[in-house]
């Protein structure tokens, strides 16, 4: 029987748990899974317990049950997007009560009605785009627990970020030889779901909180990922996908201006903006070094913004981005750190790009702006 499609094998032990997507790898991870796990399984102590993802989200959900169930040990195995699930999975949110009535009065001041948590009624959440969420309450699910990364992506830019080995194979064995664990910082992102026109007003709901390890993306590059997925549900060619959607995004990509605050206005930006990153890690993909001075365990986020941008000087920037390269003369790109960032687009944006401005994390679409970023410092314990 492939081994991908059995049930999880249980050995009772309660200490360690593998999470393996098998489509990871453009598919490579599960059709070769058998061979790998025969190289690779004492690496991982004596029968670990072996689960296979199926569907979007399920490595969230596969990870909570096995923290609950005791396991101290959980390892994804699979590309940034299966990583990010996991580590997802570590953790619940919990929204503080004033901050709720808050955003909930709002809303409903504008004739709105808001639905965020589990614990309110089954009506629609609905709010303005102009709205920008507080974040949750962040909750570990069990202190104790250390996550391991097993890269077996095409991209694998947290592990790079990280300085963790290329491939999955060494990565299994750098697992088993190190006696490094560190905690590293999580931040939370909460962003608006894609936009749905009514009438002559664009309403949107507010998207679930999630985490990310390495960085989030929006604008442009954040618009290039999100056809470049779609392009690949149709040719699934990675390449073909990734140069298709940059024809077609970069020269009719048009800025938008935004509102900037860091830190709840310490710092406030008012600039039409082509791309912003809030990073953890240092590197994007295609080996980009957006954040340079990037640390994951520093208590702080990145903040890269390129402001204003025309296709050609779009290109120089991101020739500029892609070394880590920025100077302090540079007056098209802004480097900044900070705890907590909110970004959302002024009116007449909204009005003018009812689909609004997309945003990635860990090279996953998961909404648009407005959105909160926060940073939750030494929050998950990685094994490195």
């Amino acid at each position: 029987m492939d081994k991908q499609n059995e049930e999880p094998i249980s050995t009772g032990d309660n200490s360690t748990v593998l999470i393996v997507n098998p489509s990871s790898s453009s598919g490579s991870t599960g059709k070769n899974w058998n061979d790998f796990y025969l190289k690779v399984k004492g690496f991982f102590g004596e029968n670990p317990e072996i689960a296979f993802t199926k569907k979007p989200g399920d490595g969230t959900t596969l990870a909570r049950e096995y923290l609950k169930k005791g396991f101290k040990n959980i390892v994804a195995i699979g590309g940034d997007g299966t990583i990010n699930e996991v580590a997802n999975g570590f953790f619940l949110f919990k929204k503080e009560d004033d901050a709720y009535n808050k955003e909930k009065s709002a809303v409903v001041s504008r004739g709105g009605i808001l639905n965020n948590d589990a614990n309110t009624d089954n009506n629609t959440t609905v709010a303005t785009t102009s709205t920008v969420a507080e974040p949750p309450v962040l909750m570990q699910i069990n202190s104790d627990a250390v996550f391991g990364i097993i890269s077996s992506g095409t991209r694998n830019v947290l592990a790079k970020s990280l300085d963790l080995p290329a491939g999955d194979f060494e990565c299994c064995k750098h697992f088993s030889t190190s006696k490094i664990q560190k905690k590293i910082d999580v931040i939370s992102a909460r962003v608006t779901n894609f936009s749905n026109d009514a009438g002559n007003n664009t309403y949107s709901t507010l998207a679930p909180t999630r985490i990310f390890l390495n960085a989030a993306e929006i604008g442009v590059a954040a618009e290039i990922i999100d056809r470049s997925k779609k392009i690949r549900d149709k040719v699934h060619s990675r390449i073909v996908s990734t140069v298709s959607s940059i024809v077609t995004t970069m020269p009719t990509y048009e800025s938008n201006l935004c509102e900037i605050s860091i830190d709840d206005g310490r710092e406030n930006i008012l600039t039409k903006m082509t791309m912003v990153v809030i990073a953890n890690g240092k590197y994007l993909g295609g080996g980009f070094k957006a954040a340079p001075q990037a640390s994951v365990s520093d208590g702080l986020l990145d903040v890269v913004i390129l402001k204003n941008s025309g296709s050609f000087k779009m290109l120089e920037e991101f020739v500029s981005m892609k070394n880590g390269n920025y100077t302090s003369d540079d007056k098209d790109i802004i480097y900044m750190k900070g705890k907590k960032v909110s970004i959302k687009p002024k009116e007449e944006e909204e009005e003018k790009k009812r689909r609004g401005i997309t945003v990635t994390i860990d090279g996953e679409p998961i909404g648009i702006l407005p959105a909160t970023f926060q940073v939750h410092q030494n929050a998950l314990t990685i094994k490195m």
